[in-house]
């Protein structure tokens, strides 16, 4: 059953879609006026962005994920359709009635699209203030459940792929460590490792490739009517458990071998932790590539964009240092003239911390509706079956 806040959502959802189709008329307007002064350059980018759009499989799109069988069938339909009269020979006669057709067929398809966004306001009531607070009161226990879920299956479900992803994360991240501290290049103290090796973690593509990582499960829970910012924000949370979980009893044993403030320490993990998951759901987003093994990388080409998503991450890892760095800097200074010392500087820090994770999640959110990142999101949210990538290999003349 769909609480208020989801619906909400999708009535969201489903109004930029109609903003985007809106968008995508006033451009094939200005181009058609422009065509009049036997200006074709518009007309002519139009029509290369109309072939993208045809080459798009409507069925498949992740947004498309919970909508009814008819609908899905007549998607089917309309791509069988489309390739029954693209580039069909055609009298200039011909072509000028079929414009008629065409267009006809188009203000039908916009009629159909407004009428579905007016069905989905009709099943979204309007938000008053105690739908709101209802809608959050409902989402408490089942983020909990969800997330319980989600900590069974990375503990209990069989591959084991985000248990084995961060046991490399960290053998990479160890291997760096020891050779920057035994080249003298860089030298760690036990807190500073600690912060390092659990960044690292973070910052993995079991979170900053999160939607794509596991994708058959999330393409599952779409289907199933799971939003986007939901899979996001469980996903979150999870690793945000394991790692201030996983680095707490470290934090305890540094503490009672003196090494360190516990206060200080805490606020930096913590603050770690929120601010890469905010970024990394950004780039999980904007960035997704599908999860494969490196032979396949190397087989369909996807190998490039792999290489240049370690320099990203790398790039991204010093942007969210500064970020980190500066926080921490502000903790110190607000802990000398704050009242409430540690205490008071770490609740602000942890605050600014929060903030900066929900905006980061929100703007992801939103980048996720718009048409053309979900297009992307759909094409790279596939899951890797080798049985079916061996038998392609086979088929294809290099492959025998």
């Amino acid at each position: 059953m769909i609480d208020d806040a989801g619906r909400e959502s999708q009535f969201l959802a489903a109004i930029q879609e109609l903003r985007a189709l809106t968008g995508a008329l006033r451009a094939a307007e200005a181009a058609a006026a422009a065509a009049e002064w036997g200006d074709d350059a518009a007309l002519a980018q139009e029509a290369g962005r109309a072939r993208s759009e045809l080459d798009r499989d409507v069925g498949s799109d992740v947004g498309a994920a919970g909508a009814s069988e008819q609908w899905l069938a007549r998607a089917a339909e309309h791509a069988r359709a489309v390739d029954a009269t693209r580039d069909l020979p055609q009298t200039p006669r011909q072509a000028a009635a079929n414009v008629v057709v065409a267009v006809g067929l188009a203000r039908a398809a916009v009629a159909e699209a407004v009428l579905q966004v007016a069905l989905a306001r009709q099943v979204s009531p309007a938000p008053t203030r105690t739908a709101v607070v209802r809608g959050i009161r409902g989402l408490l226990p089942g983020l909990a459940r969800r997330v319980g879920g989600e900590l069974r299956h990375v503990l209990r479900a069989k591959p084991r792929a985000i248990l084995v992803r961060t046991a490399i994360t960290l053998g990479i991240a160890l291997a760096l460590v020891g050779f920057y501290h035994f080249s003298g290049l860089v030298r760690y103290d036990a807190g500073r490792l600690t912060l390092y090796l659990f960044a690292a973690i973070v910052g993995s593509v079991i979170c900053t490739n999160a939607l794509c990582f596991e994708a058959e499960r999330v393409r599952r829970a779409l289907a199933d009517g799971e939003r986007i910012w939901r899979i996001l924000v469980v996903k979150n949370i999870t690793i945000a458990v394991l790692v201030i979980g996983a680095g707490l009893p470290v934090i305890g044993a540094l503490t009672a071998i003196g090494d360190g403030n516990p206060v200080a320490m805490i606020d930096q993990l913590v603050t770690m932790v929120f601010i890469w998951l905010g970024v990394a759901n950004v780039l999980s987003v904007l960035y997704p590539l599908r999860h494969e093994p490196v032979s396949a990388r190397l087989h369909d080409g996807t190998w490039k964009p792999f290489l240049f998503s370690f320099a990203l991450s790398y790039g991204v890892g010093l942007t969210v240092n500064v970020m980190i760095y500066w926080r921490l800097w502000s903790r110190q200074y607000a802990a000398r003239e704050l009242a409430g010392g540690d205490w008071a500087a770490f609740g602000l820090v942890l605050a600014s911390a929060l903030s900066s994770w929900v905006l980061l999640t929100v703007f992801a959110v939103a980048c996720s509706r718009d048409p053309r990142v979900r297009a992307l999101l759909s094409r790279e949210m596939i899951p890797y079956d080798k049985a079916a990538r061996q038998g392609v290999q086979q088929r294809s003349p290099g492959g025998g």
